[in-house]
C-alpha cells in the first residue's frame, strides 16, 4: 500500500512511475531519446540541422563546425517534466582554418530520484571543403548507470548488470546553393549502440539498442528579402536579423516535423517561436518560445539563451524549461 501526504507523496508516485519507465525497456525504452540540446535550436522547436551555427552544432548537425570560424563554448541545463529529470551539458568548439574545426560535449541525464544516469561524450570535426558545402562527423560514447545499492535495483531479477557502454557515430552535411539558403543533413547512431542491462532482447535486436536517427531540412535566411525592401530601415534591420527553419525527422518508426522562427530585435536581443508535431505511437504536439541577450565584452562576447516548450499528447501540460550560457572568442 502506498501512502503518501500532500505533494511528497505525489512525488514519490511520479518518481515511481519514472523509474518504472526507465528501468523497464520492455515495456517503453526511454534512455538517450532525442531530447536536444541548447535553449536556441528549443525555442525554434528543435529545427536546427540547418543551421548548426554555434556551441550546439555537432548535437544537431556536426557539418555545422565547418562553418564556425570563432571559438564557441557553451554550457545549458534543462529541466523536464517538472523538474524529475534534468540534462546538463558542456561543449567546446576551436576551429583550425582550412584544416576545419573540432568540438568536444559532455551530456549527463539525471532523474531527480538518483536511480538513473546516462551519459553522452561526443568528439566532433567539421570542414567546409568550399563555400557551398560542408561535411561533418561525430564519435560518441553512450554511458547508463543505475543505483547499485537501490533496494529496487537489487532486487529486481531484469537486471543482468547496473551499467553499460557502447559506442556510435553520426555523419552530417551542409550545403549552401545560395546566399541565404541552407539545406543540412544528419544521420546519427549509424552504428548499432547495445546498451541492455538485461538480457532480454525482441528477436536479434537488444531492447535497450539505440535507434537510427535522420534529419533533414532547411534554413533561410531574410537578408536578401531586405536588401530588396522599400518598406523603410526599421523593417530592414529586422529582416536582415530573421531566419525561419523547417526539418523533418525519423526515429524508431515516428515521424518528426519541426519549424521556427527567429528574429534579432537589434545586435543585443532576439526572440524565437516554434512547433513541432511527432507522428507515430504517441502523437504528440509542441510550442515553443526562447530568447537572447547578447553582451560584449571586449573581445568576447557572452551570448544567454533561454527555451520554453510545452508538450501537449501523452505527456500534456508538461513543460521543459532550458538555459544556455555561450561564449564566443
Amino acid at each position: 500500500m502506498i501512502h503518501c501526504k500532500g505533494n511528497n507523496g505525489l512525488k514519490h508516485i511520479l518518481q515511481l512511475i519514472l523509474s518504472i519507465v526507465l528501468l523497464f525497456p520492455g515495456v517503453t525504452f526511454a534512455a538517450f531519446n532525442d531530447i536536444g540540446v541548447g535553449a536556441r535550436p528549443l525555442g525554434l522547436g528543435g529545427a536546427f540541422v540547418a543551421l548548426a551555427d554555434d556551441s550546439n552544432a555537432a548535437n544537431y548537425n556536426a557539418a555545422g563546425l565547418g562553418y564556425i570560424d570563432t571559438i564557441h563554448i557553451g554550457a545549458t541545463r534543462a529541466r523536464r517534466f517538472n523538474g524529475l529529470i534534468t540534462y546538463n551539458s558542456v561543449s567546446g568548439i576551436i576551429p583550425f582554418g582550412r584544416i576545419g574545426s573540432i568540438g568536444a560535449s559532455l551530456g549527463i541525464l539525471a532523474e531527480d530520484s538518483e536511480i538513473y544516469q546516462e551519459q553522452t561524450v561526443r568528439i566532433s570535426y567539421g570542414n567546409a571543403i568550399f563555400k557551398q558545402l560542408a561535411i561533418g562527423a561525430n564519435l560518441k560514447l553512450f554511458g547508463t548507470s543505475f543505483d547499485e545499492a537501490n533496494e529496487f535495483v537489487v532486487e529486481n531479477p531484469y537486471f543482468a548488470q547496473t551499467s553499460s557502454s557502447a559506442v556510435s557515430f553520426d555523419l552530417g552535411v551542409i550545403v549552401k546553393p545560395f546566399k541565404s539558403l541552407s539545406l543540412g543533413a544528419s544521420v546519427e547512431n549509424l552504428l548499432p549502440a547495445d546498451m541492455s542491462i538485461s538480457d532480454t532482447s525482441v528477436g536479434d535486436t537488444p531492447v535497450a539498442s539505440i535507434p537510427l536517427n535522420i534529419r533533414a531540412g532547411l534554413a533561410y535566411r531574410l537578408e536578401t528579402i531586405a536588401e530588396m525592401s522599400t518598406q523603410g530601415a526599421v523593417v530592414s534591420n529586422l529582416l536582415k536579423g530573421s531566419l525561419g527553419t523547417f526539418e523533418v525527422a525519423s526515429r524508431d518508426a515516428a515521424i518528426y516535423i519541426r519549424t521556427g522562427v527567429e528574429v534579432w530585435l537589434n545586435q543585443s536581443i532576439a526572440v524565437r517561436g516554434g512547433y513541432g508535431l511527432k507522428n507515430g505511437s504517441n502523437s504528440a504536439t509542441t510550442l515553443s518560445f526562447g530568447g537572447s541577450a547578447k553582451l560584449p565584452i571586449s573581445k568576447t562576447s557572452i551570448q544567454l539563451d533561454y527555451g520554453f516548450q510545452l508538450l501537449s499528447g501523452d505527456f500534456q501540460d508538461n513543460i521543459t524549461q532550458r538555459f544556455s550560457v555561450n561564449l564566443l572568442f
